[in-house]
């Protein structure tokens, strides 16, 4: 299984703790992939920005759109539309994965 998410959804005004929550519940307890969808040219500013920031840690790869398909987290074209995450949403995004992995098991 993986979980894409927009990289868009680790910058202001989502919170970087609360996407890093969402990242670590979606590798250890739904033992998915974790990919991170972006444009070719911002691969590398996203992979410093999340280093920078320790919230690199429970992503797999940083994809180019399209390149992938799964559980889509973002505002285009996705299984669960969010435009941002933050404490206020962090617990539907958790329940919406907590559904997959009872779907897959």
């Amino acid at each position: 299984m993986k979980v894409i998410l927009e990289a868009y959804l680790s910058e202001p005004p989502s919170s970087i703790h609360c996407f890093r929550d969402v990242t670590l519940y979606a590798s250890c307890f739904v033992k998915a992939d974790v990919l991170l969808e972006c444009e070719k040219k911002m691969k590398d500013s996203y992979y410093h920005w999340l280093k920078n920031y320790g919230a690199y840690d429970f992503i797999d790869e940083i994809i180019v759109e399209g390149e992938e398909s799964g559980y889509k987290i973002g505002s285009k074209k996705s299984s669960l539309m969010i435009d941002r995450i933050t404490a206020d949403n962090l617990n539907i995004i958790i329940t919406k994965l907590q559904k997959i992995k009872k779907y897959l098991n």
